[in-house]
This record gives C-alpha cells, structure tokens and sequence, in this order.
C-alpha cells in the first residue's frame, strides 16, 4: 500500500511540478523525519517512560508466573498425598475436594496471565501509537513554519521509502535539508537532565555507548549517547 501511494504521489509530481514552476520560481526543500523524529529529545523521553512501563509488566507477570508454579508444584504434593492407602475414605474424598480446588486456582492463574499479558501488550502499542502521533504533529508543525519563512515550494521527506531498496528522495544536495535546523529548534526545549545527542552526519554515525556530560555549567554541555 505504502510503496503504491508513494508511485501515486511521483507520478503526480511528474505533472504538477511543471505547471508550478510555469507559474513561479520552485523551491524545494527535504528532511530526514526519521533523523528528526529518533533525535527530538521528547521522543527519547518517551522511550525512556515506555521501557519502565514494559519493565513494571513484566515483572508483574513474572511474579504472577511465580505463583502459578507454586500452585503446580503444590497441587503435585497434594496427589503424591491423596494416595497414600492409609488414608480413610473420608479424608481421601475430602483430599480429593481439596485437589480439585487446586486444579481450578491454577486455571484461573493461567487466564489471568494471558489477560494480563495481552493487555499490557495492548497498552504499550497504543501509547506507542499516540506519542509517536502526537510528537510527529509537532515535528511537522515545525516544518511547517520553517518552510513557510523561507518560501519553499514543497518539503520532501528524505527517509521515505517508496521501494524495497530506494527512498522516495534518491538524490539532494543538501543545501536545502532542513533536517538540522528542525531538530535544533525542538531540541531547544529540551529540560537539562535531557541528553541531546547532536545530529549524525552521514558516514559518522554517533557511537552507541554514553558519556558523562562535562561538569561546566556555563556552556550548553550536550553528552554524546
């Protein structure tokens, strides 16, 4: 579906471009929203929130997991007894009662566990859903701005991919990518407990590991990631 409308979209261009630049000067202009959306300190932030939140769960589930073997390995202990053949009738029916009972707690642990499971999974993916919608809004308001202070035509996304192996940008020089000044200004807000991670250039990517951030305060210390 991506790869068809994005086939949609150049095939459109192909004739619409040129009746623009018939009418006035095309300026154009692209942003890598992948670079900008990975490097927005808001989204590191959310990532960070999203990594408790599935590490709170699954500890919960594991102490639930927890519980489940302990009623397993209970209820094994509990036949081992009922078999004992010393045991009277009475106490072997009562025994048996008790084993049943055991059966149904243990049911009921495992439904638990996969309503727990699937429900945690649920929430992840939709507040997954929503931040990154809502933080791609202010992504593209920013843009949108911008392109409107400096007149440009039409913005293209540089990361877009309209094909298995190529993006729907395959060539620009640069000198109009907005990528930098955009991360740059939404990256201005960000708080100073916040590492920034300055933008990667192509062929020097930023390395994996952090660094401690610099211990003079009166300049802007942004700690490599």
């Amino acid at each position: 579906m991506k790869i068809a409308l994005n086939c949609l979209l150049l095939a459109t261009l192909t004739f619409v471009l040129p009746s623009i630049s018939a009418a006035a000067e095309l300026k154009l202009a692209t942003v890598d929203m992948r670079k900008i959306f990975d490097g927005y300190w808001k989204t590191k932030r959310a990532e960070a929130d999203l990594k408790d939140k599935a590490t709170g769960f699954e500890q919960k589930f594991k102490t639930m997991a927890d519980d489940r073997q302990k009623s397993i390995e209970t209820h094994q202990k509990m036949v081992g007894n009922a078999s004992d053949p010393a045991l009277s009738p009475e106490e072997r029916e009562k025994r048996k009662k008790l084993i049943e009972g055991k059966v149904i707690e243990i049911r009921e642990i495992e439904q638990a566990l996969q309503q727990f499971d699937r429900s945690s999974r649920e929430t992840l993916s939709t507040q997954r859903r929503n931040i990154t919608e809502k933080l791609t809004a202010e992504i593209r308001d920013v843009i949108n701005a911008k392109a409107k202070a400096a007149s440009y035509t039409m913005v293209f996304d540089s990361s877009g991919v309209s094909g298995p192996f190529a993006p729907l940008v395959i060539y620009h020089s640069g000198q109009s990518d907005l990528t930098d000044d955009v991360l740059k200004q939404l990256n201005a807000t960000a708080p100073p407990e916040v590492p920034i991670v300055p933008p990667k250039k192509e062929g020097n990517p930023v390395p994996a590991t952090k660094s401690e951030p610099k211990k003079d305060d009166s300049k802007k210390t942004e700690p490599k990631k």
